[in-house]
């Protein structure tokens, strides 16, 4: 049964369509003029340029700041730092990775949703427990969420479905800090593809422990070869035989043992086969830690906001004179994602007319009813802004 939770219902800001996909569907539009579609792509390219400046400059300094968190790091010389500047470069680096992570259209899930996906049963037959005792900070973001199937396993004969019904979370980003009394250190992770039952299974620390149903099974085969060799003995002693000698006293405690040896091994082949499953899952699954999940992390903030600013100028451009609100700016460009991939988007317009405004492309502009309009200027001047926000990134006069 599929499972009912109300925040995988939800449309996404995420806009799952690479930078080259959105350019070309752009400029195949109609009301591009086929003379302004090269420019189009030089603000496109000019626009890639600007923020990967901005994003570079910010991993860098969020780079320096988990350096004396790094669980990974093999540097030497870093600096002595007290436990009160440790504790305020922790608090502001989790703030800056949390800002990132929303920028990247991340969607943080409360400690209810988060709970509400512990109590779902991982595939597998994993019996899974995630244990939070040890860190101060835990937060779990997740992001493009798409129903699928998961093709069960055969070898459980009481199941007559081959499929169950799931939701995939095709990213999901994990932030967490050990306590101080515990090293402090920070902990960052990014995996792809996570089934919803199995969410708990990239928490950074979990108890693995086996299903009732191979519990039972292993406890069953202990009894069963305990008994005959317990039942012997008891017999043996019951009616005093004359059978009980050192030889078979012997040749029955090598049976017991044999059948508490065999009870041990089963318990230790099903561990091992419970760990190769939740190994594979990591394996398969994780795709950065740490450092590099930082960087990942970076990457996908960068292509978001070149998307956004990239489809509100778009939309602006085409009106003309035309003067928009922000409400009618969001509804056309949800629109027109829908109408070129069918796609239903919860586009962010006020993030996207911030950025616009940051770099000084937005005209705004109040109308007779207070309603706050806007529009961009022309693609030559456009260019010409564009260019002198870059000319003057360093404002260096020799």
């Amino acid at each position: 049964m599929k499972v009912n939770i109300e925040f995988l219902e939800k449309r996404e800001n995420f806009i799952p369509f690479r930078i080259p996909v959105l350019l070309k569907k752009i400029l195949e539009d109609p009301r591009i003029e086929p003379a302004n579609r090269e420019k189009i792509s030089i603000i496109a390219d000019m626009f890639f340029s600007r923020f990967h400046f901005d994003f570079l400059d910010d991993l860098r300094k969020i780079k320096n700041d988990f350096a004396p968190f790094d669980p990974d790091s093999d540097t030497l010389g870093e600096p002595d730092l007290s436990s009160e500047e440790i504790e305020n470069i922790g608090n502001t680096l989790i703030e800056k990775v949390e800002k990132l992570a929303v920028v990247c259209n991340f969607v943080p899930l409360s400690e209810e949703e988060f709970n509400h996906c512990l109590t779902c049963q991982p595939l597998g037959g994993l019996t899974v427990q995630v244990d939070l005792k040890d860190f101060q900070f835990f937060r779990v973001y997740i992001r493009g969420i798409q129903p699928d199937e998961i093709r069960l396993p055969r070898w459980k004969f009481w199941i007559r479905k081959k499929t169950r019904e799931t939701s995939i979370f095709k990213k999901v980003f994990i932030l967490a800090k050990y306590k101080s009394d515990l090293g402090g250190k920070i902990i960052i992770k990014m995996f792809k593809n996570v089934p919803l039952e199995n969410l708990k299974i990239v928490a950074p620390k979990v108890n693995l422990m086996m299903p009732v149903f191979d519990q039972i099974k292993i406890g069953g085969t202990v009894c069963t070869g305990l008994f005959p060799t317990l039942y012997k003995i008891v017999l043996a002693l019951f009616y005093n035989a004359v059978v009980l000698s050192g030889w078979v006293i012997a040749v029955l405690l090598f049976g017991l043992i044999m059948s508490g040896i065999k009870g041990i091994l089963g318990f230790l082949n099903s561990k091992t086969k419970y760990m190769q499953i939740y190994s594979s899952s990591l394996y398969y699954q994780n795709l950065s830690n740490n450092a590099s999940a930082i960087s990942s992390l970076v990457v996908m903030a960068e292509e978001q906001e070149i998307k956004e600013i990239l489809l509100a100028w778009f939309m602006l451009y085409v009106q003309g004179e035309k003067a928009l609100s922000s409400e009618e700016l969001d509804r056309m460009i949800e629109e027109w994602i829908l109408a070129q991939f069918h796609f239903n988007l919860d586009f962010e317009i006020s993030d996207a007319l911030r950025k616009l405004e940051e770099k000084d492309l937005l005209r705004k502009e109040t109308d007779e009813a207070g309603v706050v309009r806007y529009r961009v200027y022309d693609i030559g001047e456009t260019l010409r802004r564009l260019d002198a926000a870059w000319d003057n990134i360093y404002p260096y006069n020799c």
